[in-house]
């Protein structure tokens, strides 16, 4: 429990573990510098206790948020947009880029159809080339929002694909444009946006897209597991 964290975390009590978090929210600011002058001081107090257990409720109460912010029909329905698209597009940019790369590894073990934008080293319009009505463009945006990521939606709707997102607001470029939205706070006492309720929705909803998937994706993924055994890509606890 969260009582038991703060005194794992050294503070008497669970109000006492919340006030440091309070504190970097109320006064830490927004600013990349000023978040990261915050943690400097921190880490020259010793105060290792503090910053863990701000960080811990960070990533806790984002996870959280997200999962009772979203309605269990809308995460079908985007698991249904990805499985039954032609082509799925995944686009994240600046420090999205690794998110994207993230769902794209997980995702397309389940999903064959998928198409990496950003891969060829060219822009992304270059590779969004070939989206078209039947295809959806999957895009991971949180702020600071690339403007990279507005100019591949717009050409997204353009060709009248269908956008889905995970975002941090609705207001967002992503949320705005987005057929089908799911959102993640981001919030944290670090220097840069937590991406702890974006991954908990991404293994969320590839969880239902295997659970609500049909006999392919059963086959996709045996096939999968019978190459990697053949050329010897996995090692068991153990072996060198």
């Amino acid at each position: 429990t969260m009582v038991r964290l703060a005194q794992a975390s050294g503070f008497k009590s669970y109000e006492a573990f919340r006030e440091p978090f309070q504190d970097s929210v109320r006064s830490g600011g927004t600013s990349f510098a000023s978040r990261t002058e915050w943690l400097v001081q921190l880490a020259g107090e010793g105060d290792t206790g503090k910053l863990t257990g701000s960080m811990a409720e960070a990533v806790i109460s984002n996870v959280e948020n997200a999962f009772r912010g979203v309605e269990t029909e809308t995460l079908e329905e985007a698991a249904k947009m990805l499985r039954s698209a032609e082509r799925v597009y995944v686009a994240g940019f600046g420090g999205m880029s690794a998110v994207a790369n993230y769902f794209y590894f997980v995702a397309h073990m389940v999903l064959p159809h998928l198409v990496p934008v950003g891969a060829s080293g060219g822009t992304s319009i270059d590779d969004l080339a070939h989206i078209g009505q039947n295809d959806v463009l999957a895009t991971f945006s949180v702020e600071p929002y690339s403007r990279e990521t507005s100019r591949a939606v717009a050409f997204a709707q353009r060709r009248n694909a269908k956008i889905f997102a995970i975002t941090d607001s609705r207001a967002s470029p992503a949320g705005a444009a987005a057929d089908v939205c799911l959102f993640a706070s981001t919030t944290s006492p670090q220097f840069f946006p937590s991406q702890a309720a974006v991954i908990a929705l991404i293994e969320t909803l590839v969880a239902l897209i295997v659970a609500h998937g049909d006999e392919k994706i059963v086959q996709w993924m045996d096939e999968l597991e019978r190459v990697r055994a053949e050329e010897g890509l996995i090692l068991k606890r153990g072996e060198g």
